[in-house]
């Protein structure tokens, strides 16, 4: 279920928002992914690399599999605020547990 709204562009639960966006540049589709802390109202990017697409969907697929690796433990999330400023720790525990939920929701 959560791969679904991922595709349409938003996850969320009632303190965190992912928004998936993906945009094309000279024949490569580059997916990102931002956090919404609705809490603190304030925006975060997540600084992984997340391989881009010669597509538009295979750009999409690439973002699925690695938020599907992040929910599973397999990568970790690298937070920013901005390129020099992390993310504070809040907000990892914010999203470590989101995606407790997600897991839980995979497994049913």
């Amino acid at each position: 279920m959560w791969r679904e709204k991922l595709r349409q562009g938003f996850l969320e639960n009632d303190k965190l928002m992912i928004e998936l966006s993906i945009g094309g540049e000279c024949g490569e589709w580059f997916p990102s992914l931002a956090l919404y802390d609705k809490e603190n109202d304030s925006w975060y990017y997540f600084d992984n690399d997340i391989p881009p697409g010669a597509t538009e969907e295979e750009a999409l697929e690439n973002a699925i599999e690695f938020f599907e690796k992040l929910i599973i433990g397999l990568e970790k999330p690298k937070i920013k605020a901005s390129p020099l400023k992390e993310a504070p720790e809040e907000i990892y525990e914010k999203l470590k547990q989101f995606l407790e939920e997600l897991k839980r929701e995979d497994t049913g």
